[in-house]
């Protein structure tokens, strides 16, 4: 096993972790998007974990695929369940209306093998980083609005998850988005879990 198959190893497992701890604290009848948000990022983390192991090629693409749900939805349904418990339901089904063209780009990106570079794809590009630092700024919100820290954290994270990876694979170095990446989705499950089971 290689160092990178190694480290990627602990950082799937890590995220295993955390949002396991997430199905602990979290409950599926009381707050299913959470949950559901969760359970994305555990089978993220175990894909990863297969792919690493394993090296497969079709596991290496389901994790592909697996990635590309991972930057859009689950911060998504988190706002939608943190936005319903503060009673603010118009905005929560903003959020979730957003989750349904993006993911079918994603279904359709799997079945074609590869995104492509043309027009549409970089308009899709667009439209899903728009609905990321939309789905941030609201969290950023909510977060003053609650005076919750946890909130603020999580905000941070997913900021860190695609934007922060992004600068250092290109800055710093090729291989060292993955770990920025990973890290804050563990952080980011872990403080879900506790801001939506109550501990703020």
């Amino acid at each position: 096993m290689s160092d990178n198959s190694g480290v990627s190893t602990v950082l799937n497992v890590l995220l295993c972790g955390a949002t396991g701890f997430g199905f602990y604290k979290i409950g599926p009848s009381e707050h299913p998007y959470a949950f559901t948000a969760c359970v994305i990022g555990f089978c993220h983390g175990l894909c990863g974990l297969v792919s690493s192991l394993t090296g497969d090629d079709n596991a290496k693409k389901v994790k592909e695929t697996t990635t590309n749900i991972m930057d859009i939805i689950p911060l998504a349904l988190v706002n939608v369940d943190l936005y319903l418990a503060a009673e603010s339901n118009n905005i929560a089904l903003g959020h979730g209306l957003f989750i349904v063209p993006l993911a079918v780009t994603v279904i359709l990106d799997f079945f074609k093998g590869e995104s492509s570079d043309d027009g549409e794809g970089s308009v899709m590009d667009t439209l899903k980083t728009l609905t990321i630092l939309g789905n941030i700024t609201s969290l950023v919100y909510l977060s003053i609005n609650e005076n919750s820290w946890n909130l603020g954290g999580m905000a941070f994270l997913a900021f860190m998850a695609k934007f922060g990876a992004k600068f250092c694979e290109e800055q710093i170095s090729e291989g060292s988005g993955e770990p920025v990446t990973y890290l804050s989705y563990s952080g980011f499950y872990f403080l879900t879990a506790l801001a939506v089971s109550g501990e703020k």
